[in-house]
C-alpha cells in the first residue's frame, strides 16, 4: 500500500505542477495581449505593416480599385477632377480595414486562449481538493439513499 501512496503522491505532485506553469503561461499570455492592445490604442499606424503584408500578398487594394474607378469615371470628368479622385482613392485601402478586423480576432483568439490556460492551470492546481470535494458529495449522496 506505500508504494500505491507514494505513485499516487508523485503523479499527485507532477499534476499540480504542470496546472501551476499552465496557469503561469496563461497569465503571461494574458498581460500580452492587454498589452498589445494598449500599444494598438496609443499607437494605430502599427496596423500599417500589416495592411502592407495583407496588400503584397493578396493585392486587394488592386483588384478593387479598378472598380472603384469604373464607377466613378464618366465622359465629362475632365482630367484635373480624374487626378484629385485618384489622389482621394489611394487613401482609401480596404487592406486597412482588413488588417484591423484580422488583427482584434487574433487578440481575442489569443484572450481566449489565455483564459482555458488559467481555468485549465487553476482546476489542475486544486486538482486534490476537487476529488476530495467529490468525494465527500458522494458519500453524502450515499447516506442520504440509506
Amino acid at each position: 500500500m506505500s508504494l500505491n501512496k507514494a505513485n499516487q503522491d508523485i503523479v499527485n505532485i507532477i499534476v499540480r505542477t504542470c496546472g501551476l506553469l499552465l496557469l503561469f503561461i496563461g497569465l503571461w499570455l494574458s498581460i500580452q495581449v492587454f498589452s498589445e492592445a494598449l500599444s494598438l490604442y496609443k499607437n494605430p499606424a502599427n496596423i500599417v505593416r500589416m495592411a502592407t503584408a495583407i496588400e503584397a500578398g493578396s493585392n486587394i487594394d488592386k483588384s478593387f480599385s479598378p472598380v472603384h474607378d469604373s464607377l466613378l469615371e464618366q465622359d465629362e470628368i475632365n482630367a484635373e477632377h480624374k487626378s484629385s479622385l485618384e489622389i482621394k482613392s489611394d487613401n482609401f485601402r480596404i487592406s486597412y480595414f482588413i488588417a484591423w478586423v484580422i488583427d482584434l480576432l487574433l487578440l481575442l483568439l489569443l484572450a481566449r486562449i489565455s483564459i482555458m490556460a488559467i481555468r485549465t492551470g487553476g482546476e489542475l492546481a486544486l486538482y486534490d481538493a476537487q476529488i476530495k470535494r467529490l468525494a465527500r458529495q458522494i458519500v453524502q449522496a450515499k447516506g442520504k439513499k440509506v
